[in-house]
């Protein structure tokens, strides 16, 4: 089980799988992530990509996200996915893609802008490079990728790059210049 860390839902449990595939996001993670997201999390369209059991979406709405589109290619675990949101009461806000992350940016362009974008690829990934390039178009705001340290990615120029490191993870968020 995995305990939300904030919002009007903190403290409440989440299902996660027993299988060693899915890697949760820890709740440090968590807390940096939405601590630096701060107040643009609140009425946001929040795009949350290798979504696994929904622990970053469910943490969004929590915290006053309008709504959340999920992107999970594994049907096992979309459907324990579902169980949490159906859990927190979200189904409303919530609607689930399953598709493979590397094909389904072009796809979500008619519901984009999405406020936040949050990558979280396995580690190990391949291709992981390419991720910025594809999901930078649907970022309105922020995008933010949870990976290895000593994962490097190249951002187009225009746009600033903000890290945080924990631990062996880094948080990198990266937002059009000017914002």
């Amino acid at each position: 089980m995995i305990s939300l860390t904030g919002g009007k839902d903190k403290g409440r449990k989440i299902k996660s799988p027993r299988s060693s595939g899915v890697r949760p996001i820890l709740a440090s993670i968590r807390k940096v992530l939405f601590d630096t997201l701060g107040v643009r999390v609140y009425d946001a369209r929040f795009l949350d990509v290798f979504a696994g059991v929904g622990t970053v979406g469910l943490e969004a709405l929590s915290r006053g996200a309008k709504e959340v589109f999920y992107v999970e290619k594994n049907p096992r675990v979309i459907k324990i996915l579902r169980e949490n949101v159906s859990l927190l009461g979200y189904e409303d806000k919530v609607q689930i893609i399953r598709a493979d992350a590397f094909k389904v940016p072009q796809k979500l362009k008619a519901c984009a802008p999405f406020d936040i974008v949050y990558l979280g690829p396995p580690y190990g990934l391949k291709g992981i490079e390419r991720l910025p390039q594809l999901y930078l178009p649907l970022a309105g705001d922020v995008l933010v990728i949870q990976h290895h340290h000593k994962t490097k990615f190249d951002f187009p120029e225009g746009f600033r790059v903000k890290i945080k490191r924990i631990g062996e993870n880094q948080l990198t968020f990266v937002e059009k210049e000017g914002k």
